[in-house]
């Protein structure tokens, strides 16, 4: 049984993560170009599953101090998801935006039909 003081913890996390999730989603729909569509779905997107990975985590190590069961393989999962979630997602964003920056740079504006 875990304490009053640990369960509201997970439940803050938890909600935090629904919380930022839900603003991802918004952020996808809101914004009108690509490039602030992804900086906020994997801002959020981040604290939203590192909130939600938080949360079993402190799950986890709450029943293993309390002795109810082994949760060696949740504390490993949890902070693989953590890590790999956050340097997939600023990895990703990232090259997209470096991407568009190298190829907006090298355009070169055509004259006008007729100009010279």
């Amino acid at each position: 049984m875990t304490s009053l003081f640990i369960d509201a913890g997970i439940f803050a996390l938890l909600f935090l993560a629904v919380g930022f999730g839900g603003i991802g989603i918004i952020g996808l729909l809101v914004f009108p170009d690509i490039r602030s569509r992804m900086y906020t779905a994997t801002r959020a997107t981040v604290i939203s599953m590192s909130s939600m990975t938080l949360a079993g985590l402190l799950y986890a190590l709450s029943t293993f101090f309390a002795g109810e069961e082994d949760v060696y393989l949740i504390l490993i999962a949890d902070i693989t998801i953590l890590f790999g979630i956050v340097i997939a997602a600023n990895f990703l964003v990232y090259r997209l935006i470096l991407r568009r920056t190298k190829t907006a740079g090298s355009c070169e504006v055509s004259p006008a039909p007729g100009e010279t």
